[in-house]
């Protein structure tokens, strides 16, 4: 082989082999250097906005982003206690902590009324809709029906005749988060609050880990559908069916490199039953409430690191709520008592 042709190989050998390795990493990406303990806080909150659906979680509105504590956010101390339910634990009314009504004002208490704003009736669908709100770069729909006892839709809710409640609502839209040169170490601005800017905990921080967020986008997809059944006078109890979806998918810069990050959470609630106490005990004595979150983060690079949690909620006649709880394959028997008390699992 002539000196020339060799030198031409040579040439193409030194210019294969980045592209070979190059091809390896998007093939075989490295170990993600977390561990799935790390993903836990997780659990600890929903999606932004959740707190405008109807579910079992106890979530952020859309009003209140700015204050809103992110998945992401917490460092390496960023979790879930182990004696806690998700999603910052049950709404109120589903431990019968949310206050009694008396017997002919059914309309009232947990699940009790309509919706809040002045909404339009719409002949076609049945329903009355609200105009569409949009506060922090997310946008709130709602719509609901209502009916009377033997069926009929009725134009308006109805304080007297009323009996049932659909209540349909999504929460969609994307929230921007950039570091905030005034935050101090704690994650706190100049002004003493917690900072919009980093968003995400203690020093802008990415959960279970000490790298520095730099920037981070978070788009949103919620949506939620209730039926509450037994408002009319003179009901003895109220039936609650529903279920709610949300999707959160962030994408950012932290001081490690590109990380993008997806969160699923649902819940289903099932024949809940509530009766129309007059002595305050209005907690509810049939019916299960199934709650899950599937989280997953992902460093370019390296292979993800997935989370994900089951928590069956259910209620048998007594003042105890039995919780199944499957985290990341393991499950655990546990009790809640109602309306108050510790989670106690074996």
């Amino acid at each position: 082989m002539t000196r020339r042709r060799i030198r031409a190989w040579s040439r193409l050998l030194v210019t294969a082999t980045p592209i070979a390795a190059a091809c390896g990493e998007l093939t075989n990406p490295r170990p993600s250097s977390l561990s799935p303990s790390a993903l836990n806080g997780a659990f600890s909150t929903v999606p932004v906005g959740y707190g405008d659906l109807t579910s079992s979680y106890i979530g952020t509105p859309a009003a209140n982003v700015p204050n809103a504590g992110f998945w992401l956010g917490g460092g390496r101390d960023g979790g879930l206690e182990r004696n806690s339910l998700m999603g910052g634990g049950l709404q109120a009314a589903l431990l019968g902590d949310a206050g009694g009504f008396g017997r002919g004002f059914a309309h009232q208490g947990p699940f009790g009324g309509g919706l809040t704003c002045t909404g339009t009736f719409n002949a076609a669908t049945g329903r009355v809709t609200c105009d569409p709100v949009s506060r922090n770069g997310l946008t709130i729909a709602r719509s609901a029906q209502y009916k009377d006892a033997s069926g009929n839709v009725q134009q308006a809710f109805d304080t007297a005749t009323t009996n049932s409640v659909n209540v349909q609502a999504t929460v969609t839209g994307t929230v921007t988060y950039t570091p905030d040169s005034t935050a101090n170490r704690d994650g706190r601005g100049s002004g003493g609050r917690a900072c919009w800017g980093d968003g995400r905990g203690p020093g802008g921080l990415l959960l279970g880990d000490t790298a520095t967020i730099i920037n981070a986008t978070t788009t949103v997809n919620n949506s939620s559908d209730r039926t509450v059944t037994g408002l009319a006078q003179g009901s003895t109890q109220r039936a609650i069916n529903g279920t709610s979806r949300g999707q959160e998918s962030t994408a950012g810069t932290s001081s490690r490199g590109d990380f993008t990050a997806t969160r699923l959470v649902g819940d289903t609630t099932t024949g809940v039953i509530i009766p129309i106490a007059t002595d305050g005990k209005a907690y509810p004595t049939a019916g299960t409430v199934v709650r899950s979150i599937q989280a997953s983060l992902t460093y370019t690079g390296q292979t993800p690191t997935t989370v994900s949690r089951r928590e069956v909620v259910t209620y048998d006649g007594t003042a105890t709520a039995k919780v199944v709880i499957t985290e990341n394959g393991e499950t655990r028997n546990c009790t809640r008592p109602l309306p108050r008390g510790p989670l106690t699992c074996s």
